[in-house]
C-alpha cells in the first residue's frame, strides 16, 4: 500500500494537466535525489505485507503551505524513490519528509536563484559544525490508530 493520501479530492483535480505533470517532473527528480540519501524503508509484515501510511500532516519550517503541485512531487519522488528500491508499494516516511525539503529548494530555483543545501538528513544527524539557516520538514502518518513521525532538516548556506 505504501503512503498514500484519505480519501478525498485528487490534488491533480482542477489543475492544468501540464502543471501537474510538471510537478510529477519534479518529483522524478527529486526522488534521484533520494536514492542519494538512501532514507530507510518501514519494514513489511511478518506476512510480506507492506505498511499503509495515511498522510496526516505535512510541514514545512519556516512556513510554506502544501499547495497541489508541491504534494504531487512529494508523493511521486516518494513513489519513485521506493520503486527505485525494489519495493514499489512500500513506505519511506523519512523519503516523504526529505521530499518536502527537495521540492520546495526546487520550485524556489525556479523562481531565482536556487538555495544552496549545505547538508541535508535527519535532524538527530545533523552536524554541530553546520552553520546556516535550517528548513525542516516534518510528517505525521497514520498507520492504523498509531502516528509515525518523520522528520528532515535541510541547512541552506
Amino acid at each position: 500500500m505504501g503512503i498514500r493520501l484519505a480519501d478525498g479530492p485528487d490534488p491533480a483535480a482542477g489543475l492544468d494537466p501540464d502543471l501537474a505533470q510538471a510537478a510529477r517532473g519534479i518529483g522524478f527528480a527529486v526522488g534521484a535525489r533520494l536514492r542519494d540519501l538512501a532514507p530507510s524503508l518501514r519494514p513489511a509484515s511478518d506476512g510480506g505485507a507492506e505498511p499503509d501510511l495515511l498522510i496526516d500532516e505535512i510541514a514545512l519550517d519556516p512556513d510554506d503551505p502544501l499547495d497541489p503541485l508541491t504534494l504531487i512531487a512529494c508523493l511521486q519522488a516518494h513513489d519513485a524513490y521506493v520503486a527505485g528500491r525494489g519495493r514499489p508499494q512500500g513506505a519511506s516516511p523519512g523519503a516523504l519528509a526529505l521530499a518536502r525539503v527537495l521540492a520546495w529548494a526546487a520550485r524556489a530555483e525556479m523562481l531565482g536563484r536556487p538555495p544552496r543545501i549545505a547538508w541535508i538528513g535527519p535532524p538527530t544527524r545533523r552536524p554541530d559544525d553546520a552553520v546556516g539557516h535550517a528548513v525542516t520538514a516534518t510528517v505525521v502518518l497514520l498507520d492504523g490508530d498509531t502516528r509515525v513521525r518523520a522528520a528532515a532538516v535541510a541547512v541552506i548556506a
